[in-house]
């Protein structure tokens, strides 16, 4: 995705927490509570409530956003920068291009995505044949 397709597509809070809500519906909602993975949606508070227990967990709980008070817009458009190149950001770099002014929330964002992606490719391993660009390895 380009830069283009990706501001087309993510204008707003509602088209990112949207775009959310279809992912987490296709991985399934498990009560934290409880563990029933049935659930009703409440559009008005944007949360979910377990049809057993009727415990209330918002669009956020059993992720990597839980506790944090920064906004899905800013969460897809940090997730955006870390993913569209091969160099990496700073924290201090995303902090200006979003124009976020405390630092700490900054950096606990990239900690906790930088340690999602290292357990997602934790998962995978190559095998067969390799083609590896701009890669040097020093004997």
């Amino acid at each position: 995705m380009n830069l283009f397709t990706f501001t087309a597509e993510f204008t707003s809070e509602e088209s990112c927490c949207l775009h959310f809500k279809e992912q987490r519906a296709k991985l399934g909602v498990t009560c934290q509570k409880c563990g029933h993975d049935s659930h009703y949606w409440i559009q008005s508070r944007w949360s979910y409530e377990c049809k057993k227990c009727r415990a209330r967990m918002s669009l956020k709980s059993g992720t990597i956003m839980e506790h944090s008070k920064l906004s899905f817009l800013v969460w897809y458009r940090t997730m955006f920068l870390m993913t569209t190149t091969k160099k990496d950001f700073s924290t201090l770099e995303i902090q200006k291009q979003l124009g976020l002014k405390r630092y700490e929330p900054v950096w606990a964002m990239v900690h906790k995505l930088r340690k999602a992606m290292g357990n997602r490719d934790s998962k995978y391993t190559l095998e067969g044949m390799l083609e590896m660009d701009e890669g040097y390895f020093k004997v």
